[in-house]
């Protein structure tokens, strides 16, 4: 005769275990091919040019099937739940928050970013534009290669704009002047707009504080749904406001970064360059 105890363990793990089975059933993916074919499996993995599949055969085993890339038209991958709040993150600018959201799911599925129906791209955008706007050049261009892999236009232009970012930490100003200037400046997209805050922080390198103060301002009047980028855009003019002698609207620029974008990384730089400037 079973133990009560026992028994009562027992009760309370049927549930349990029936709740893992219905989890593991969950998270089942489907693989739409071109030819119509759906494969559905819990277990898959990146192998060179193909994804690696395990199905289960009409006898009850597995297999594991590779599958070239270029045969799948759709993947069910789950949209990540940090995606929405990355989002949000973003529209405060709130670039560490992003960067906190982003980094492990973009770390993790980086093998699946060509696969149509991976939100990778989506994930990988919103943390290469954190990174231009926290500053941190080098991560955002080794971001852009990664980005680049991925064939539509859209990924292109993120690509060539947030690749501009690898030669500020060596100072190769020409290269991001160069660079600026094979993209959109005014109507066109993310990549543009990166590429204008980089081409900015290079001429304020060279001195060139009126070049400096045009692409900043670009980002400012001709892209301002991203939020994320108007800080570093913002702290960019207010630099070049003071490199032209120009105190009061560098001070501007500085009081919109404290009391429009309060969660951007540029709050404490700013605190600091408003305290330094004369009072008016």
């Amino acid at each position: 005769m079973m133990k009560p105890s026992i028994l009562r363990n027992t009760v309370f793990l049927l549930p349990m275990l029936a709740m893992l089975a219905v989890l593991s059933c969950a998270v089942a993916e489907e693989f739409t091919m071109t030819d119509g074919q759906v494969m559905s499996s819990t277990s898959y993995r990146r192998t060179g040019n193909n994804i690696m599949i395990k199905v289960t055969t009409p006898e009850g085993g597995a297999i594991e099937m590779g599958v070239p890339v270029t045969r799948i038209t759709k993947a069910s991958f789950p949209e990540p739940p940090e995606l929405a709040k990355a989002r949000t993150a973003a529209e405060s600018a709130n670039a560490s928050e992003v960067l906190s959201l982003t980094g492990d799911y973009v770390s993790r599925n980086g093998d699946y970013k060509d696969i149509p129906g991976s939100w990778w791209p989506q994930m990988a955008q919103l943390r290469l534009l954190a990174l231009a706007s926290a500053d941190k050049d080098a991560d955002a261009a080794n971001l852009a290669r990664e980005t680049g892999a991925i064939n539509n236009p859209s990924a292109e232009s993120l690509a060539r704009g947030g690749a501009l970012f690898g030669s500020l930490p060596s100072k190769d100003t020409e290269a991001v002047v160069v660079g600026a200037k094979s993209l959109t400046r005014v109507g066109g997209d993310q990549g543009s707009a990166l590429a204008q805050i980089a081409l900015g922080r290079a001429l304020l390198l060279k001195k060139d504080y009126t070049g400096a103060l045009r692409a900043f301002l670009t980002v400012k009047v001709f892209y301002p749904s991203l939020a994320i980028l108007q800080p570093p855009a913002l702290m960019g003019a207010a630099q070049a406001y003071i490199g032209l002698k120009d105190e009061k609207r560098a001070a501007l620029s500085l009081k919109q970064i404290l009391e429009t974008y309060p969660s951007s990384p540029q709050v404490p730089q700013a605190k600091k360059m408003s305290e330094l400037l004369p009072k008016t």
